[in-house]
Parts: structure tokens; sequence; C-alpha cells
């Protein structure tokens, strides 16, 4: 899959949402991404308003192409001609900028807002690799403590930890109404959600 980023729409609706981006956040920024790609096998193509240069400039690696759109067009306008250029592929559009995911759904591209998609990438980012069955041998697990809190108690903190699953969203066909049903582009995301 071929995911769209919105770059400054993304990092300004991520805490500390602020209005100016470093250097230094930027970098941080394109190698999470770059790393989210690698990890899940996508391609993600991050596009940034302004740069060094007067017209579009791309920068490819191996997951990533970092696209400044130059002072002659806005990243919404690149992110356009993009997404229409490449329509028949399997595009997922980041941003939560109403114009944008507008032009999207109108050429059947799912979207997703920014701070979901960052939620789910940090979710993806920080999950933990399950121990090999040689590590599973060698580790002690330790159920309760003496002064362990009560079962209730560890329940509550693990269910704040549970992945949401496109399942959660898919209503029981037999007992939907028409208007309830998910649409075309609601499965559209969904479908995309699962490879994420």
């Amino acid at each position: 899959m071929i995911i769209v980023v919105d770059a400054y729409n993304l990092l300004r609706a991520v805490p500390p949402y602020k209005k100016t981006i470093t250097d230094q956040e930027r970098i941080k920024f394109i190698a999470q991404l770059s790393g989210y790609g690698r990890r899940k096998g996508h391609k993600i193509v991050i596009v940034f308003d302004g740069g060094p240069h007067e017209w579009p400039f791309k920068e490819n690696m191996k997951t990533v192409v970092i696209v400044y759109s130059g002072i002659h067009e806005s990243a919404d306008d690149y992110i356009k001609e993009y997404i229409d250029a490449h329509k028949a592929k399997d595009l997922l559009l980041v941003s939560s900028d109403s114009e944008l995911n507008r032009y999207a759904a109108r050429l059947n591209i799912p979207s997703i807002d920014s701070s979901t998609f960052f939620h789910l990438l940090n979710q993806e980012m920080s999950e933990r690799q399950l121990p090999t069955v040689d590590q599973k041998h060698e580790q002690a697990v330790t159920i309760m403590h003496d002064s362990a809190e009560s079962i209730d108690d560890l329940m509550m903190e693990a269910s704040k930890t549970v992945t949401v699953k496109s399942e959660d969203f898919v209503a029981n066909k037999d007992r939907t109404t028409k208007s309830e049903r998910t649409s075309k582009q609601e499965r559209a995301l969904l479908k995309k959600l699962n490879k994420l």
C-alpha cells in the first residue's frame, strides 16, 4: 500500500501541537515513518510545503519518498496531483484537511485523519516483538506479588492496550437497517486500516 502523508498537517496534529516544526523534529518524523514503512511493507510518500527549491523536489529512500512542494504550489496541490495520477494503485491519504479528504473521496481513495493515524503509528511501533521459543523457556513470569494489585486493577490496566480491530466497527448485517450499513468508502477504509 502507498500511504500519502500531508506532513505538516500530521506534525501539527500531534502533541505538543506546534505551529513551527524544527529541522530536528522533521528528521525524527521522517525516521519514524521510514521505520514504520519498513516494518509494515508500505511505501510512504511524505509531502511537505515549501522546501529548498522553487519547484517540487523529491528525495527517494528505501521505504519513503520525501517531497517538498516548492514555492509555486502547496503540499495540498501536490497531493491532489499525486493521488489523481496514482488513483488506480492501493492508496491511503493521511490528512485532517477536509478539502483534501473530499478530493480523495471523489477519487474513491480512503483517507484517515492525522491524529488517528499517529495513534496507530505509535501503537504499531511500540508493540514488542513476541519472544522466540527459546526465550519463552528462559523467562520467568510472575503473576502476582505479595503486595500486588487486585485482579480487577490488572484487568483495567491491560484493557488500556487492547488493539482496535476492523470487526469492532462493522455491524452485524442481519440486524442493521439500510442507513446503518457501511458505505463503499467505509469498507475501503476498513480494508486499508487492516493493513496498517
